[in-house]
């Protein structure tokens, strides 16, 4: 009897598969094999595809700030709420993705930077441009609210967008720990009320932020 032939798998299922399963296990808890179980292809079809072990890697990381980064950073881009409202949004969607049930804890790009398993120094190249295009972006939101005068004239950009930077940061760590989602929520709007605002006792009571600082 002959034998059928293999199941084609289309390669942005693969690629969607094996992103998954780098960013459960990482870099060096991730096999040949595993990559091969996962996209439902033979190791000479991935090879093909996407190249070595290191090559696929690097394809999931930008594969995983297009996938997911991609939208979150437009819709912040487009500017269309107060900054504060923007980064609450923005800080928000980050804390939806790390609690997804759906997908693995934290953040795939937050995780290759603290487990160190870049695999190829050109993979640590990559994440580093990945993390500065994230910081130009928070960076360009606070430049335009700066232009539209929600933001003092002496505020201080570059530091603004440094901890706004260490917040999506550490909302992926703490996703990872295991935190509840309204402790995380929480830990958002309190950082939300360390930025420079123009009028921050009248912005923040006009919003009425029915969240406590500090948890008892």
């Amino acid at each position: 009897m002959a034998r059928g032939r293999p199941r084609k798998v289309d390669t942005k299922d693969a690629l969607q598969s094996v992103m998954i399963a780098f960013w459960q296990n990482g870099y060096s808890g991730t096999s040949m094999n595993d990559l091969a179980e996962a996209s439902g292809m033979a190791k000479p079809g991935l090879y093909a595809a996407f190249g070595d072990k290191e090559a696929i890697f690097e394809k999931a990381l930008l594969h995983y700030f297009e996938t997911y980064g991609g939208p979150v950073f437009s819709r912040l881009q487009e500017a269309r709420k107060h900054f504060v409202d923007d980064f609450r949004d923005f800080l928000g969607a980050i804390a939806d993705l790390t609690l997804d049930a759906n997908t693995p804890s934290g953040c795939f790009l937050v995780n290759a930077i603290v487990d160190c398993t870049y695999g190829a120094e050109r993979h640590q190249e990559v994440v580093n441009g990945l993390r500065e295009s994230r910081y130009a972006a928070i960076k360009e939101r606070l430049i335009k609210a700066a232009a539209a005068g929600q933001m003092p004239a002496d505020a201080d950009i570059e530091r603004a967008a440094t901890f706004l930077d260490g917040q999506f940061s550490a909302i992926a760590m703490l996703g990872r720990s295991g935190i509840s989602e309204p402790d995380l929520k929480t830990f958002i709007e309190t950082g939300l009320r360390a930025l420079p605002v123009s009028d921050p006792d009248g912005f923040f009571e006009q919003r009425v932020l029915n969240v406590p600082i500090l948890r008892q």
